[in-house]
């Protein structure tokens, strides 16, 4: 055409230039198109390429237009380098062949910027000698021709530096070098590549960077590569990350060539470039990359777009990513919804595009759209007719009576996580947990507010038939992650949905007070949630409350200076509190949490108060000058004090539970006239003073925080050195039982005593007869249990209450049954995870019979953690994070998922699978069904998917190895174009080896076919849901002794065998007996005719017949003779990968 101009392009490979012509109006993106056409790169792989200026060396953005002048001249160019070459070589072989010829020809005219020769000449030497031996092998030349023309081969650089002596090392090298193929010598030639410019290929700008009014602009040198920006004021000085490209959130231009980098967190980046090609070259490879790895649909710049991308929003396509990806957001999305399809791009071919949807009865189809080039209209195939544009190929499908009816359209998301984003990290990044040097820093301004898709939450299931006593709130396990890499554990108090009108100023108010607080005796609060639910982030403190830490079965290990040192803690915590001048109001044992215990330590600390109301159980815990108005106790110092008495006595009497009191008046007169609780058994009197000291009168004699924690620390100082050289008989000598008389009688120090590290393994509530070494009594402890002649025949019964339940805790902790009022939680939990709710993972939550939300226990407290997205905690160490359902079969749903370990610091995230598992038939015997699990776990075969666990509550799941393609019924029916009957020979070999495993361990699999296949990858596959079924539909897949009499077998699975292999050679066929109704397969409602039809026509000799897709041999060889009625003619495995291996040597 008269208006065509040409362009020359310079190429990497062998043509070294192309010359291509442009037309008015056509944009570098059309260009770059053409190229990558000649070269048969094709569409996926196409958007990691560019087109810069051959003289400038600046990259042009897509959108540029072309300008109608003859001879522009551009560079072709990998610019955006994927995640890894083999993910590369994966998707497109073409592009990665390309990659090897520009980093060969960078190499040879030494322009790779981090290969410097003085540091690099003998692995230069030795890329060149892999190089000519690659040229032999792919050309088929002999050895003396490619050495005579070594210079094609060696870096320009070292044949300048030895012309006259390398020749001989190229020979002697090259005579070494045999048995590898040309791939490998290519592979390997750029793993030493990569090893010698790792960052390659980055692009480096200047700049003046804005640093703030008080500092003048600085200039700046930038390095973009897959990572991140950094930048660097000179070459000499140390590369300083500016912003990683996951953290981008947006880029302006302006007029002056200035431009702003807005990132998620943290204030914008300004940066000025000296004239504008060099300001949209720079731009342009940020957006690249973030295409690439964050999000394929967006662009970070207004002003520099990607024209193709915006036509694809125009039209609701997608880019291509493959069928795979769209059956599967069809069926994640809308659950295969009839009506529902999704616009793709062909990922093979340019100019087609693919129409999936769900016809009328739910299942997947496909439509092949071809835009001709030439006459630019579009033809379905196998449809007759012409469109003028793709929205009139979709409107054909708009007969509502029709089987291929479209309703709704999916339209491509920023939340797809597609194959697409080539320069995203291929897994997960394994986090691990956050020190305190990151937790301080970001905490330096104090708590925070934290967005809730930074969490995933732990929601507690109580025990059944346990009280609990009623709290507008609810305390979960969490995890915050707060920074790319790094999680913190933590606890969220969650304010009910139903309460926050009634609390929610009182909850702000507790939150207020406690974010002014430091000290690592007191539970730190992080921040704040607001949405979905009102919440406090808190550390979590990871043994639970003391209380129940101190009657636990463990409790025996706990010592007496444990539970003083403890009690250092709470008076450190009081002591803060005063300082700070907050009330806590609410101090109990309940409220101190374990932190940590070990031989030579056992760290507690104090828990917010929470939301509470004073109740007649607290009689213990309040002064008496507050009985006539409780809430006083919420401001008083005095009040706090004498609550930590009571504390002390609880610690020291391991965690009992004070019942409530019958006649209340009656315990608060006793506590008015100066009784107060017994020693407890086993603790040192100096701790037990103390507490009288702090139950004295608030007129004076009750103790201040400051002196309770210097006297406390002061006793711990004493056995504190003792501690660490592990002497501990000097500090509080306990007189043994046996030696009370004798003490009684002589009133002398005791000769023979046990230490303070000694196990105090009787909780009493009477007066035990303690002393100190230098042999101190204390009269003030005469009488304490002893009623005046007042007092009521209720309140001696509940001091006898005491006494009992010194008789039935000796030698372990005191029983459940006797102490009222306690509160057990569960400790399996189910996780909820926070989360977008426009990611392709969103997961639907379970329903109970009622058709709401059903998120555990606790009816609706829960409030909106209905919204929340389900994880469960498969033990104590793995987290399992369900990241979106993908598929719904016999058994159940199915998610995927990822599992964490716990301090797993160098142990990656495992993708997994968790299939909540139809119940039915499992609530018969649940314990053998955990049975057969237990044996399913010990099962390792790389054919069989591996069982990792089982969780039992709330639901029965199975966790087990994610397998990325899904079912081989599905992966028949996409990829039939590119299987080959060897590979599809492959596909029956792993099979029969797998079942082979699983006869030699005792297992049947009972329901073998090909949705029960999985594909691993393109040449394996693993057998799933072996042992599962819990009934069967009426069709020849299962043998007739199945049918008959319920009976299964390794025999009966090779049976099985044989329809999955008329499957896998049917490419997905469905199985169907000639001469046998396909209703009468289906009949679930007359059941025993179907059964007696189905049977008769097996019996009669009537078999599947050879797919017409099948060879004859592979379905005579194969297929038939597992058809076999009388079982033991049939086949075993071993056999059957025997013949497979014969049939693979003919194909």
């Amino acid at each position: 055409m008269e208006n065509d101009r040409l362009a020359i392009v310079y190429v990497a490979n062998e043509d070294k230039e192309l010359t291509l012509a442009i037309t008015y109006g056509q944009t570098i993106e059309d260009l770059c198109l053409k190229v990558c056409k000649s070269l048969g790169i094709r569409p996926v792989a196409r958007h990691l390429f560019a087109l810069r200026n051959h003289y400038t060396k600046l990259w042009y953005p897509s959108a540029y237009c072309l300008e109608m002048k003859d001879k522009n001249k551009f560079d072709f160019r990998l610019r955006f380098k994927p995640s890894s070459l083999q993910r590369l070589k994966h998707v497109d072989v073409n592009a990665y062949d390309y990659y090897f010829q520009q980093a060969r020809s960078d190499v040879m005219d030494n322009k790779v910027p981090d290969i410097v020769y003085e540091r690099h000449k003998q692995e230069l030497i030795g890329l060149g000698v892999s190089d000519m031996y690659r040229v032999m092998l792919e050309k088929r030349l002999p050895r003396e021709t490619v050495e005579s023309e070594y210079r094609k081969y060696i870096p320009r650089e070292c044949i300048k530096r030895h012309a006259f002596f390398i020749k001989k090392p190229i020979h002697n090298a090259l005579r070494k070098i045999s048995g590898y193929d040309a791939n490998y010598v290519k592979e390997q030639y750029l793993k030493q590549f990569e090893c010698m410019a790792p960052n390659y290929p980055y692009e480096e700008y200047e700049a003046l960077m804005d640093r703030g009014l008080q500092n003048p602009p600085a200039k700046v040198i930038l390095r973009v590569n897959v990572d991140e920006i950094k930048y660097s004021e000179t070459l000499a000085t140390p590369w300083t990350t500016l912003c990683a490209i996951e953290d981008l959130c947006f880029v302006s231009i302006r007029q002056d060539n200035t431009v702003e980098i807005s990132r998620k967190n943290g204030i914008p980046s300004y940066l000025k470039f000296s004239k504008n090609a060099l300001l949209m070259s720079f731009v342009s490879a940020l957006d690249g990359y973030y295409r690439l790895a964050v999000k394929w649909t967006f662009n970070l710049c207004g002003e520099v777009v990607t024209p193709s991308l915006e036509r694809l929003h125009k039209l609701k396509c997608h880019g291509p990513v493959g069928q795979e990806f769209s059956y599967t957001k069809l069926q994640q999305k809308r659950a295969n919804k009839p009506g529902s399809y999704l616009l793709r791009e062909s990922e093979t071919e340019y100019n087609v595009y693919y129409l999936d949807a769900c016809n009328k009865e739910g299942k997947l189809f496909s439509k092949r759209i071809e835009e001709r080039t030439v006459s630019g209209d579009f033809i379905i195939t196998g449809v007759p007719g012409r469109y003028n544009t793709l929205a009139q190929c979709v409107s054909s499908f708009q007969d509502s009576e029709g089987q291929s009816y479209l309703s709704e359209c999916l339209p491509p998301s920023e939340y797809d996580k597609s194959s697409l984003l080539l320069c995203a990290p291929e897994s997960a990044v394994s986090e691990v947990a956050a020190d305190e040097e990151i937790v301080a820093s970001v905490l330096e301004t104090g708590p925070r507010c934290v967005p809730q898709n930074q969490l995933e939450i732990y929601k507690p299931f109580l025990r059944t038939g346990k009280i609990q006593q009623y709290s507008p709130t609810t305390l979960h396990r969490a995890i915050w992650r707060l920074t790319k890499g790094k999680k913190l554990e933590v606890a969220l108090k969650i304010l009910k949905q139903e309460e926050e009108t009634n609390y929610t100023k009182e909850f702000l108010e507790l939150a207020g007070k406690w974010s002014q607080l430091r000290s690592g005796t007191l539970v730190r609060l992080y921040g704040l949630t607001v949405t979905p639910s009102i919440g406090m982030l808190l550390e979590l403190v990871r043994h639970g409350s003391l209380d129940e830490y101190l009657r636990s079965p463990s409790s025996q290990t706990i010592k007496t200076v444990d539970m003083v040192e403890a009690t250092a803690c709470l008076a450190t915590a009081l002591w803060h509190l005063e300082e700070n001048g907050i009330v806590h109001g609410n101090i109990r044992c309940n409220k101190l949490l374990v932190h940590a215990h070990t031989t030579n330590s056992f760290v507690v600390k104090l828990a917010d108060p929470g939301i509470f109301v004073y109740t007649e159980t607290d009689i213990h815990w309040l002064p008496p000058e507050t009985y006539n108005d409780p809430e006083l106790a919420r401001y008083s110092f005095q009040a706090d004090v004498w609550a930590a008495g009571t504390t002390i006595w609880q610690i020291f009497a391991r965690g009992v539970t004070l019942q409530e009191f019958q006649n209340a008046d009656a315990m608060k007169k006793c506590y008015k006239s100066g009784k107060r609780l017994p020693i407890p058994n086993g603790c040192p009197i100096e701790v037990y003073r103390l507490m009288l000291e702090c139950w004295g009168d608030s007129s004076g004699s009750r103790k201040q925080p400051q002196a309770i924690m210097r006297d406390i620390n002061q006793i711990l100082y004493q056995v504190y050195n003792s501690r660490r050289s592990h002497a501990y008989a000097t500090a509080f000598p306990k007189l043994f039982s046996s030696e009370m008389k004798k003490f009684e009688q002589d009133n002398s120090d005791s000769s023979d005593s046990k230490s303070l590290n000694s196990e105090s393994r009787s909780n009493s509530f009477s007066t035990d007869n303690t002393s100190l070494r230098w042999n101190d009594t204390d009269d003030s402890m005469q009488g304490l249990i002893n009623t005046n002649e007042d007092s009521t025949e209720d309140l001696s019964a509940y001091l006898g209450w005491l006494s009992s339940a010194r008789r039935d805790s000796e030698g372990c902790s005191i029983s459940q049954n006797n102490i009222p009022n306690m509160n057990c939680i569960e400790r399996s939990t189910q996780v909820l995870r926070i989360g977008h709710p426009g990611d392709l993972g969103e997961v639907v939550m379970g329903r109970n019979e009622s058709g709401t939300e059903d998120c555990g226990s606790g009816g609706s407290s829960n409030g909106s953690l209905g919204q929340m997205r389900g994880i469960y905690e498969l033990d104590i160490d793995c987290n399992v994070i369900l990241q979106g359902r993908i598929g719904q079969g016999f058994y159940g749903e199915v998610y995927r998922g990822t599992l964490e370990r716990e301090n797993g610091k160098d142990i990656e995230p495992q993708q997994v699978a968790i299939k909540k598992l139809k119940t039915r038939a499992l609530e018969a015997d649940i314990r053998d069904f955990e049975r057969e699990i237990a044996i399913m776990k010990t099962l390792k075969h790389p054919n069989v998917v591996e069982i990792l666990g089982v969780i039992s509550e709330p639901e029965v799941c199975l966790v087990m190895e994610y397998v990325k393609h899904g079912s081989l019924q599905s992966y028949l029916s996409i990829h039939k174009q590119e299987l080959t009957h060897r590979r599809l020979l492959g596909f029956a070999l792993d099979i029969a080896t797998g079942m082979d495993y699983l006869g030699s361990m005792s297992i049947v699999h009972r329901d073998l076919a090909a949705r029960n296949i999985l594909v691993a990858d393109e040449n394996k596959v693993k057998i799933s849901d072996f042992g599962l079924i819990e009934a069967f539909l009426l069709n020849g897949k299962y043998a007739p002794e199945s049918i008959r009499d319920g009976k299964f077998s390794t025999r009966s699975d090779v049976w099985s065998f044989g329809v999955t292999m008329y499957e896998t050679f049917g490419f997905g066929e469905e199985p169907r007996l000639p001469g046998l109704d396909s209703s009468t397969e289906r009949l679930q409602n007359e059941q025993e005719k179907g059964s007696t039809e189905l049977l008769a026509a097996l019996e009669r000799g009537t078999r599947l017949p050879c797919p017409s897709t099948c060879p004859q041999a592979i379905y005579v060889k194969l297929m038939y003779p597992c058809w076999h009625l009388q079982s033991h003619q049939r086949p075993d495995f071993a056999t059957l990968c025997k013949d497979i291996k014969d049939l693979l040597a003919q194909y």
